[in-house]
């Protein structure tokens, strides 16, 4: 390929690279915010003799959810199962926390 060709071609993506990286950026400070505080529920709970149910329910539906984006980005079937693990231990954590409060 020629270079004229290359750069047409990158041109007809219509990819912002910077804004690419902004939101990469922010998605990684953002997972570990989720992390930290995740972290801190729990240990708070388990202080508290509460029920971390609906904080597992959160973390591993998020955790599911990422999993299937990164299936749909690029097929590998280990995303997948592991997106589907993550949703269906949500699902029952979800579950596990309406008994629990009930």
């Amino acid at each position: 390929m020629k270079k004229e060709d290359i750069l047409a071609k990158s041109r007809a993506e219509n990819r912002d690279e910077g804004v690419e990286y902004a939101a990469n950026k922010g998605r990684y400070y953002g997972v570990k915010a989720l992390c930290a505080i995740f972290i801190v529920l729990v240990l708070f709970n388990s202080y508290k003799g509460a029920s971390n149910y609906s904080v597992f329910a959160m973390f591993w539906m998020y955790c599911g959810f990422e999993s299937i984006g990164k299936f749909r980005a690029n097929g590998s079937k280990a995303w997948l199962i592991t997106g589907i693990f993550g949703v269906s231990a949500a699902i029952l954590f979800c579950i596990a926390h309406m008994f629990a409060v009930s």
